[in-house]
């Protein structure tokens, strides 16, 4: 199982896009609009059947919206052309262009000039959509505005390209600067930088293919690959400490948090390909995980407070390589209750948290 496969199926969910959220260009090549609308009452073609003899399917990617205002419209076809990437829409609309409009018979029609442009921001979780087009507008009868907006597939696919090349001209230097590192979890850890990258480029790749049905090879895999028999050839040693002031933690409630500490983290990295023993040696590669819990004074309070905090390091020798740290605030009716629920959100909070430093999405 892939490492992007891991984030997404076992204990740690991936953002994916990508992360932080990916901002959406939707880069035009102008706009084309001149009579697109009706003046006749008839329904234009393009309503009932996306492509015809000036858009065919075999150049353009088409998709129609409706709505109450052109505004709408427009980013409602956008959301519609955006989800045949696994886009989702995060803002409408942020300027469209200025159209004069006249009136015929009840029914408006827009006539847009070449020198203007729609402009959008779409987030997606998969990469960028661009070369998007509005290329007609109909307002009907009933006053519901109707747009089609196209990507030319060529054109839109050069540009995926030209961002490919540059992906794999940086996925290349840090691959180059890992496989100069002489220790095999430095290098893991050197190169899990690529891993992003190598995601978006993936991306890019089946946008690619979708508009064109070319197909490239597969920068992510080589990456994944690389990095999985890397962790393969790497055991980590696991040290839990836990701590609390005064007489907070019984020894059996610390016996347990380090049983449960120990358990979590160690599936986590198991998962990602390493060997794990809770027997660390000194000067070896190491798993260190420290959890602290205090109590929090208040007066005349109906609650009980609990402040824990929960770092993890990985570190070769004295070399820290990957690191997480979680400090959070508990509330609950008794202290006992507080004190679970400070580490069962130590649990998730921190083993997801790091799991996205497994994953490269992540500051180390």
């Amino acid at each position: 199982m892939s490492i992007v496969e891991k984030g997404r199926t076992g204990k740690v969910s991936m953002p994916v896009v990508l992360a932080a959220g990916f901002v959406l260009a939707v880069v035009l090549f102008g706009v084309g609009c001149a009579g697109s609308g009706r003046i006749d009452g008839k329904t234009p073609g393009w309503v009932n059947s996306l492509y015809d003899s000036r858009y065919d399917e075999k150049t353009f990617l088409c998709a129609v919206g409706t709505g109450s205002t052109r505004e709408n419209a427009v980013n409602a076809a956008f959301s519609s052309l955006s989800q045949v990437f696994n886009a989702r829409v995060e803002s409408t609309i942020s300027h469209y262009t200025t159209s004069t409009a006249s009136s015929t018979g009840g029914e408006v029609t827009f006539t847009d000039s070449d020198s203007l442009v729609d402009q959008g921001s779409l987030t997606t979780e998969t990469d960028r959509i661009v070369g998007g087009q509005v290329v007609n507008t109909w307002v009907a009868p009933d006053s519901i505005v109707w747009v089609r907006v196209a990507i030319d597939r060529k054109k839109t696919a050069q540009l995926y390209e030209k961002d490919m090349a540059a992906i794999e001209q940086e996925v290349g230097r840090i691959r180059m600067a890992a496989a100069r590192e002489e220790r095999a979890v430095v290098r893991f850890f050197s190169l899990l930088p690529a891993l992003k990258p190598a995601l978006q480029h993936q991306q890019m790749t089946e946008q690619v293919r979708l508009l064109t049905g070319t197909s490239r090879t597969s920068l992510l895999q080589a990456v994944e690959r690389e990095l999985d028999l890397l962790a393969q050839s790497i055991t980590l040693g696991l040290d839990v400490r836990v701590a609390s002031t005064g007489d907070l933690l019984a020894e059996q409630q610390i016996a347990s948090a380090k049983s449960q500490l120990a358990s979590a983290f160690g599936a986590l990295f198991t998962d990602y390909g390493f060997t794990v023993s809770d027997s660390p040696e000194n000067g070896a590669t190491s798993i260190l995980v420290e959890y602290t819990v205090l109590p929090i004074p208040q007066a005349g309070g109906p609650y009980a407070n609990v402040r824990y905090t929960l770092s993890v390091q990985v570190k070769d020798g004295r070399q820290v390589l990957a690191s997480y740290r979680k400090e959070q605030r508990e509330t609950a009716m008794t202290m006992e209750d507080a004190i679970q629920r400070a580490l069962r959100s130590a649990l998730h909070e921190a083993v997801g948290g790091l799991g996205l430093v497994l994953q490269g999405s992540a500051a180390k």
